[in-house]
């Protein structure tokens, strides 16, 4: 009985001594602890606080990329107009991205025209002119600029450049660069020096007669006699006292400013009944009398008719003409042409006793066709440029009268004195809001510019033609 409870104790002990062994850790022992007398280990830095994981960086937006139809002609207003896009785009980088295109007067019809009926893939922003722009609009081809214009983009402008950019619905279809009615007389200072001649000035202006017989005296033969003087040879002149340009273009341009600084009223307009007429009010006669009549005069030459931009410039230039008659615009062409001739430039004829300039609120400016996919950045950008110190450099390269009063006071047009004229100008400017008849291009091209075309060269008086252009102009400026 013992051996066999031996025998059970021995097999128990067996078992547990197998039960001990397979409920061992697996892992290796742990190192002993060092001695007593080894140094101490050195207690280890605390961990740093762990970062945030960085987040991926979202890719940057893309600008909205735009492009601009510019009809800069002058390289002046080209070379500026690329300057200040380049401005505008470091002004607005990663926002807004402008491209210039080098547009054309005689193309631009029809690139908006065909461009819009195409559906795009012409320029968000397009120069024009106020007459041009409301066509477009007419058409349907521009966008209303109206929710773009803020209180302070509207104080940019006097609200009768606004007028001229508001279409019959009350919405805006353009912005404003330069205003465009403002000529004045170039003239050679050494030419008048010698003949003892004062230039026209702010305080001694010259009437048309003072004009007429200042240019006398200025138109010299090949033997140094001026026209009045016996002997002198008509056939044999070397020096002409005064050359306009007398074209279609420019006896209705040149010859509507004239009128309207004796009258205070552009020639058409609409009468009382509220018809469409051109009128040849009474105070008008004798200007277009004196201006239409100066080759008979013999102060111009028979070559004056017809005569294009380019000569008439080289006439002045080479001295064979001691005043010639331009737009504000002809300072950069003159520059730009000729930049070692002197030149200065002074009033038209005005009346002394009532200093007043009567201009019309047409000008140029950028619309928004209605195939912009980017209407709100295109108009950032052309109200950007009416601000003063943009509308000042576009004007100054242009040589064109700014939209905006104050850019007159920026340092780029304060300090040039060819600007003195326009300043002169802009102190006695009475603005004229003229409504844009859209027949007026047809018929001063069918009808007032042939005629008068005719009084220029000697075949028809001046009543002769004012009757033929009556016959016709209520027909087609009320069609």
């Amino acid at each position: 009985m013992r051996k066999k409870l031996m025998s059970i104790m021995t097999i128990i002990f067996i078992i547990s001594l197998l039960l001990t062994a397979c409920a061992a850790p697996t892992t290796a022992p742990e190192e002993p602890a060092p001695a007593a007398t080894e140094a101490p280990a050195e207690p280890e830095e605390p961990a740093a606080p762990t970062e945030e994981p960085a987040q991926p960086e979202e890719p940057a937006a893309e600008p909205v990329k735009l492009s601009l139809y510019s009809l800069a002609w002058i390289k002046d207003n080209q070379d500026m107009t690329v300057e200040l896009i380049s401005q505008f785009n470091e002004e607005h980088k990663g926002k807004i991205e402008i491209e210039y295109i080098q547009g054309d007067w005689g193309e631009v019809e029809n690139y908006i025209t065909s461009g819009v009926a195409g559906g795009g893939g012409i320029a968000d922003i397009i120069e024009g002119d106020t007459g041009m722009g409301l066509g477009w609009y007419e058409q349907g081809f521009l966008t209303d600029l109206t929710p773009y214009i803020t209180d302070e983009i509207r104080a940019t402008m006097p609200e009768e450049y606004w007028a001229s950019r508001t279409a019959g619905d009350g919405k805006i279809f353009l912005s404003g660069t330069v205003t465009g009615s403002e000529i004045i007389v170039f003239y050679n200072p050494k030419v008048l020096e010698k003949a003892g001649i004062e230039p026209s000035s702010p305080d001694n202006l010259w009437s048309w007669e003072q004009l007429v017989e200042n240019a006398k005296l200025l138109t010299l033969d090949a033997n140094g006699k001026h026209l009045g003087e016996e002997g002198f040879d008509a056939a044999n002149v070397v020096q002409w006292g005064f050359v306009p340009r007398l074209d279609n273009e420019k006896i209705w341009e040149e010859g509507g400013i004239f009128v309207m600084q004796s009258t205070g009223k552009p020639m058409i307009r609409k009468g009382d009944d509220g018809v469409w007429d051109i009128f040849f009010d009474d105070a008008a006669i004798p200007v277009l009398e004196s201006y239409l009549n100066i080759v008979n005069v013999g102060i111009t030459p028979e070559k004056a008719i017809g005569l294009t931009g380019d000569s008439q410039n080289e006439l002045f230039a080479q001295g064979q003409a001691a005043m010639i008659l331009r737009g504000y615009f002809n300072i950069s062409v003159l520059k730009g042409l000729y930049p070692d001739f002197d030149f200065a430039v002074m009033p038209i004829p005005m009346s002394s006793e009532n200093k007043e300039y009567y201009v019309d609120n047409w000008g140029q400016g950028f619309g928004i066709p209605v195939t912009s996919e980017h209407p709100a950045e295109a108009a950032e950008f052309i109200f950007w440029i009416q601000q003063a110190v943009q509308n000042a450099k576009y004007a100054s390269s242009i040589s064109m009268a700014p939209v905006n009063p104050d850019a007159l006071q920026d340092p780029v047009l304060l300090n040039d004195p060819n600007w003195d004229t326009m300043r002169f100008y802009r102190s006695i400017e009475k603005l004229v809001v003229a409504e844009y008849n859209t027949n007026t291009s047809e018929f001063v091209t069918s009808v007032y510019a042939p005629t008068m075309m005719a009084v220029v060269s000697g075949e028809k008086t001046l009543q002769q033609a004012i009757e033929e252009i009556k016959a016709l102009s209520k027909d087609i400026l009320n069609q």
